[in-house]
């Protein structure tokens, strides 16, 4: 299994040249028998919590799919948010390690 992952640096203003840099990655991986799978494709936008609400809403058009930014995204069992305030993911490890506190207490 192939994950790609692409970081870049634009305005909200410049979605248009994002755009465009996902287009090409999608030609250049069809070029090269790859499939760029749209269904599992996520974005966040990654900025203050200022400039988060006027980016918020802008979506992207990949392979002909419409994708939304999400507010978290994982990303080597790292749980990010627009901030990168990690609170998601300290939920998801408190969250884990009580899991599997409960289960040594049966023990």
């Amino acid at each position: 299994m192939l994950t790609t992952q692409f970081y870049t640096s634009c305005s909200a203003t410049s979605a248009a040249q994002l755009l465009r840099c996902i287009s090409d990655i999608a030609n250049w991986m069809t070029s090269n028998r790859l499939k760029l799978n749209t269904k599992k494709t996520q974005f966040i936008w990654l900025s203050s919590s200022y400039f988060t609400v006027s980016v918020s809403h802008l979506p992207l058009s990949v392979g002909g799919l419409t994708v939304f930014p999400d507010d978290t995204v994982q990303n080597l069992g790292m749980m990010f948010d627009a901030q990168l305030t990690m609170g998601n993911h300290v939920d998801n490890v408190v969250c884990s390690c009580f899991f599997q506190l409960r289960h040594l207490r049966s023990i």
